[in-house]
């Protein structure tokens, strides 16, 4: 059943979301995102609205998972790092189409395909890169499943992060 919740406190280990129920969820690190997550921070803040699914119950504790086909199955133990090999030195004006995948009060996730070969990744668009001037509210702009256009500004191999911006160079 999936659940609207509030980011109460981060951890290095994953969040604690407050979801109605007796006690807060925590979603751990690994049930945060598709890919692979380094930083609890680079996702998630105190006091955001996120959408989340019971995934167990136990000893009066829930585990929540913020990916709905992460339902299934277990832990998820370690993931393959995420391979940004397909979007490193590409030209920073090739425009290629996104999906939002969430958003923050610091920029938006948005999952893109590599114009060769059909690799996907996600990559942070960060609030200062959505439109020229002042951005009051990401969520005012952007929502989660919304198709953007955007272009892919640099590419850290080493902590498997991917900045792009919906701006002109």
């Amino acid at each position: 059943e999936k659940y609207t919740g509030t980011v109460r406190s981060i951890a290095s280990f994953g969040a604690f979301v407050d979801f109605g129920a007796d006690a807060d969820g925590l979603v751990h690190i690994s049930q945060i995102a598709d890919d692979r997550v380094n930083d609890v921070r680079d996702y998630l803040e105190e006091g955001q609205q996120v959408e989340v699914w019971l995934k167990q119950k136990r000893d009066g504790k829930f585990g929540l998972t913020m990916v709905e086909s992460k339902l299934s199955g277990g832990g998820g133990g370690a993931r393959e790092p995420v391979n940004l090999s397909p979007f490193e030195g590409m030209a920073s004006d090739v425009w290629v189409k996104g999906t939002v995948v969430t958003t923050t009060n610091f920029g938006a996730f948005v999952k893109v395909t590599a114009p060769k070969g059909g690799a996907t990744a996600q990559g942070l668009v960060h609030i200062t890169g959505i439109q020229d001037g002042f951005v009051e509210s990401v969520a005012d702009l952007l929502q989660i499943g919304q198709e953007v256009q955007v272009r892919v500004t640099s590419v850290d191999m080493g902590a498997g992060k991917m900045s792009l911006s919906m701006k002109e160079e």
